[in-house]
């Protein structure tokens, strides 16, 4: 019978970081059981991890046949630095896009 009652729990970064990999959600499944009657309850939760966003501008007109020089920002969410990233602009008209390591 009631009361309701509510339990939360924390996970940190670095205790769900060795299991993402290169997947972008996490399963999370409770259980519990009822002393009284054996009873075992279960449930399985899928959380989406969000990806950080890239934002891009224009520094300039853009004009064609003429460069236009773009700024893109990123901020890493992470309590750790990136390390072997990089950026590759590709578009109509570009020949070949070369990454850009940071």
């Amino acid at each position: 019978p009631p009361p309701e009652e509510t339990v939360t729990m924390m996970v940190t970064y670095t205790e769900y970081q060795p299991h993402v990999g290169d997947q972008d959600a996490l399963k999370l499944t409770v259980a519990g059981a009822v002393q009284e009657t054996g009873q075992v309850l279960a449930k399985e939760l899928r959380v989406r991890l969000h990806t950080p966003e890239l934002t891009l501008t224009l520094l300039g007109p853009a004009v064609v046949g003429q460069e236009v020089a773009i700024q893109v920002v990123f901020q890493n969410p992470l309590p750790e630095p990136l390390s072997g990233a990089s950026l590759r602009m590709e578009g109509a008209g570009i020949a070949c896009p070369k990454p850009v390591s940071l």
